[in-house]
């Protein structure tokens, strides 16, 4: 039987689905705290989700003192590919090909059900921890397939058996399953990370774990060592004598550090420099396709000869997708060595990029000294709602990565990222001012 569980937009590559926002739905369903707008499902389909999500919501707020929205958007419309994505604050998209592709698990194998409940998940975290860059994917997602197991039980106890139109026994998709999971000798690092957030509640109980993420998500994190700071809120949140031992197994797994390069960031002013830069590309200009990378950035490996270079400019051909109105935080383009360590962090407010058709958005930077080899990231954190699609020509070059600084990266092979830079040389490198 085909198996797909339906995860949050903080992983893997999206592409058109997140455009369908902007579709008007022809119809509504609304309950106390859940609307449904749809197309092209049922009505008691639209109703089954909506009394899924108000009943998950009501069980984070009222058993779990998580601060859920008052209302959640639920869109559902239609597809080539069945995804269930959130906003991190009060909305779902859920794309479907048909209203087939909602029957139970035994027929569908889909798990639409427990899938509400794990954006429930993601939401009770997103919303109070807004800056997730220390977040392993093995963190964000553990915690919403442990809370949205918990979720399912919850559910079913305030509904029962009959509350999916296609009625089946969906009680055994909560934490029956995942206990399974946490039996088995193969769990992978979503198990792994439900297991770490289960030991944290069985210490701090149902409630305890909501003003630890408030406290993480107020603190000042350094990239580099993201731990030394998360351990120090959450020991101050709760005086319980597990929570060292807690964090000292929990940290390699739920942690990210982006270590700094030990490549030193330089700067100059722009008087200093030459003013006449040099452009670096590897795309051929032509757009063959766009993608929004959720859960890393689109990145381009450059090189120079020498080390006198300094980055002026990074330019993107790209487009805004999502509300009319920018959101009101930044995107971040990073300078990195050549094993992806940072060196220099440069954020730009959203509304640098217009919505709707794609143009090359020019980002001028501080002008840093880059090595000899480096890599030019670009991260949006995209969601259902927000996010840019970075365009890419036909043929890559092999210089295309998905990643974060801190990361590997992995090789991109549908082409070679619509990115280019600019750099410049300080006046007293060029032998022919030089010579004047």
């Amino acid at each position: 039987m085909k198996r797909l569980v339906l995860l949050a937009a903080c992983l893997g590559l999206a592409g058109q689905a997140f455009s369908a926002e902007e579709t008007t739905p022809a119809k509504t369903y609304r309950s106390d705290h859940a609307v449904v707008s749809y197309t092209v499902i049922s009505e008691d389909y639209a109703r089954a989700i909506a009394r899924t999500v108000e009943a998950a919501r009501n069980v984070a707020v009222e058993q779990f003192g998580f601060d859920m929205p008052e209302t959640i958007t639920i869109k559902v419309h239609q597809g080539k590919h069945v995804r269930l994505f959130n906003d991190g604050q009060d909305r779902f998209a859920l794309t479907v090909r048909s209203e087939a592709d909602l029957r139970k698990p035994a027929q569908s194998g889909i798990f639409h059900l427990y899938g509400q409940c794990h954006e429930i998940g993601h939401l009770a975290m997103y919303r109070l921890i807004r800056d997730r860059s220390w977040m392993t994917t093995a963190a964000a997602e553990g915690w919403a397939h442990y809370l949205g197991s918990r979720l399912v039980d919850a559910v079913f106890e305030r509904e029962g058996e009959g509350l999916w139109p296609d009625r089946y026994n969906y009680l055994a998709d909560g934490t029956a399953r995942l206990k399974e999971q946490l039996a088995s000798a193969r769990r992978g690092g979503t198990v792994e990370g439900a297991a770490r957030w289960m030991e944290l509640v069985e210490i701090v109980g149902d409630t305890g774990v909501a003003a630890i993420f408030k406290a993480w998500g107020q603190a000042s994190v350094d990239p580099a060592d993201p731990g030394a700071v998360l351990r120090k809120v959450l020991l101050a949140t709760n005086d319980d004598s597990r929570l060292p031992d807690w964090w000292n197994k929990a940290e390699p797994l739920l942690v990210f550090k982006r270590p700094k390069s030990e490549f030193a960031a330089r700067t100059v002013e722009r008087t200093a420099l030459t003013g006449e830069p040099m452009q670096l590309a590897h795309d051929d200009g032509r757009s063959a396709g766009k993608r929004s990378v959720a859960g890393g950035g689109h990145a381009v490996r450059f090189e120079v000869p020498g080390e006198t270079w300094f980055l002026t400019a990074v330019e993107i051909y790209g487009s805004r997708y999502g509300y009319p109105r920018p959101p009101s935080e930044d995107f971040h383009v990073w300078l990195c060595d050549g094993d992806f360590k940072a060196i220099a962090d440069f954020p730009f407010p959203y509304g640098k990029f217009p919505r709707g058709a794609p143009r090359r958005v020019r980002l001028d930077v501080k002008p840093t000294k880059v090595p000899s080899e480096f890599i030019i990231c670009v991260g949006f954190n995209p969601t259902a709602t927000k996010g840019v699609y970075v365009h890419h020509d036909k043929e890559g070059s092999g210089n295309s990565l998905v990643g974060l600084p801190g990361s590997q990266g992995r090789p991109f092979s549908q082409g070679d990222w619509l990115i280019r830079i600019q750099l410049d040389q300080p006046k007293s490198a060029d032998p022919l001012r030089m010579a004047r």
